[in-house]
């Protein structure tokens, strides 16, 4: 997985079905203390609600150990895992999402309340704009000044950011890499100094 998508502002999308209020607001989290502060921050924007049903996922859309969801009160299995269901299948991590629901008089039933939640999720998710998360590892280098001038070109052609750099009788620098591309450009660079410039990578 080279990388995944992540929300690049915060999106608000309302529907409304059977006279219910459904209310979606997504934003960009890293960790559940991000998504509770975006669920009472809707609280603030919209009080009063029936529900403010939730579904977040701190990290790549493929992790499966870092979510988040809640029914708030709606019957089990009708808002928080549909809701969830959407995200993962969306492609977007980091994302956190709300659901607001005001009572309309109307009672949905279990496969309604499904569908209603699934639908504000899907219609927020697609006005979200979004930019691609390029996934990195931490990388060492260390070469003499006489290897600068390929070093950084073979740096700069696989997008390789340089976090940390020290100069003494060498140079030594600490890498972020992408991480798809790492050990091409491991081989690339021992190959292009025939040897002499070796990249560890950490993680």
């Amino acid at each position: 997985m080279s990388g995944y998508r992540v929300p690049s502002a915060p999106a608000t999308h309302e529907v409304i079905i059977k006279n219910s209020r459904f209310i979606a607001s997504a934003r960009h989290v890293e960790s559940a203390a991000e998504h509770q502060q975006h669920i009472r921050d809707c609280q603030q924007q919209w009080p009063g609600a029936s529900h403010y049903c939730t579904a977040a996922l701190y990290a790549a859309p493929t992790d499966s150990q870092k979510y988040a969801m809640s029914d708030d009160g709606e019957p089990s299995g009708t808002a928080g895992r549909p809701m969830f269901h959407v995200l993962q299948s969306s492609g977007i991590g980091e994302i956190s999402v709300v659901v607001t629901r005001y009572f309309g008089g109307v009672k949905l039933g279990t496969g309604g309340l499904q569908r209603a939640y699934s639908q504000a999720v899907s219609d927020v998710v697609k006005v979200l704009t979004c930019h691609e998360k390029v996934l990195r590892k931490a990388a060492q280098i260390n070469y003499d000044y006489a290897d600068q001038s390929v070093v950084s070109h073979m740096l700069q052609q696989y997008d390789a950011e340089i976090t940390a750099q020290q100069f003494t009788a060498h140079v030594e620098a600490t890498l972020a890499v992408v991480a798809n591309t790492a050990l091409e450009l491991q081989s690339d660079i021992k190959n292009a100094t025939q040897g002499r410039v070796v990249i560890t990578i950490i993680k």
